[in-house]
């Protein structure tokens, strides 16, 4: 049946108007889809179309939505998806308004990939893996993390930047053995993401000679503190306790004896 657009009002909210149809009240809509079907007063519409209006108003408020997400970062395809899923459950809408961003390169997962990794790289603190663990929470495919990290990551690029991380990191370790500063320092480049492959060439690139000598010192140190932590015991055991302790924190055997034997002439 045709009915006649009776009266186009101009919603309080910027961009939107009430529709009446036969002098009443029928639905509202968009600026953008008023413009789109050239929406008139006089004009004839029937169920059909006004079903096309109500549903290009749902796109065009779900499409509204998603550009404020989007206004200030880049976001994955998987992201958007979550945000409008929690503005509606019309999933068949979600995949339009998807597909317009698209469209209009609003949302690009290799851009983001792309975009990320150079961030990273430019911040100088993580490796490859932990971008790739980062991409893959944020559904980004699998290639395009790839051709990103071959783009902007390269391995001399990886190895430069863990070297750094490595060197920060043992400085902060002079209170512990050169071997315990290094195995620490390991395990702190596999969970900022560098592959345990470069992480022996990264430890190999720097230059740990000043933690074995500082060695000498931290034993001495630390082996008073056991004394004294161990100071009610026995002699034998109190002494034994010491060393398995000192075994423990990564010092060598022989500087373990030498910085015993200066406890007992104390």
């Amino acid at each position: 049946m045709t009915q006649t657009i009776t009266k186009i009002e101009a919603q309080k909210r910027k961009g939107r108007f009430n529709v009446y149809v036969d002098g009443q009240y029928a639905f509202p809509i968009s600026e953008e889809v008023f413009i789109k079907y050239r929406v008139f007063k006089g004009m004839e519409v029937d169920d059909k179309l006004i079903d096309t209006l109500k549903n290009a108003d749902n796109i065009s408020k779900i499409h509204s939505r998603a550009l404020n997400y989007l206004a200030h970062n880049l976001r994955t395809e998987y992201e958007v998806r979550e945000k409008l899923a929690d503005i509606t459950e019309d999933e068949d809408a979600i995949d339009k308004v998807i597909d317009i961003l698209a469209d209009q390169t609003l949302i690009d997962d290799q851009r983001y990939a792309d975009s990320y990794v150079r961030t990273v790289v430019r911040e100088r603190k993580n490796g490859p893996d932990w971008i790739r663990r980062h991409l893959k929470d944020k559904r980004v495919e699998a290639n395009y993390v790839e051709n990103s990290l071959d783009h902007y990551y390269p391995e001399q690029d990886v190895l430069e930047i863990g070297v750094e991380v490595a060197k920060k990191q043992l400085k902060k370790y002079k209170r512990d053995s050169a071997k315990m500063a290094v195995n620490k320092t390991k395990e702190l480049l596999m969970r900022r993401g560098f592959p345990y492959g470069d992480i022996e060439e990264i430890m190999n690139q720097t230059d740990t000679s000043e933690m074995a000598e500082q060695d000498h010192e931290v034993i001495d140190k630390v082996a008073e503190k056991y004394f004294r932590q161990y100071s009610r015991l026995e002699p034998y055991k109190r002494n034994q306790k010491i060393k398995q302790a000192l075994y423990r924190k990564g010092f060598l055997m022989d500087d373990i004896t030498i910085a015993m034997a200066k406890l007992e002439n104390k």
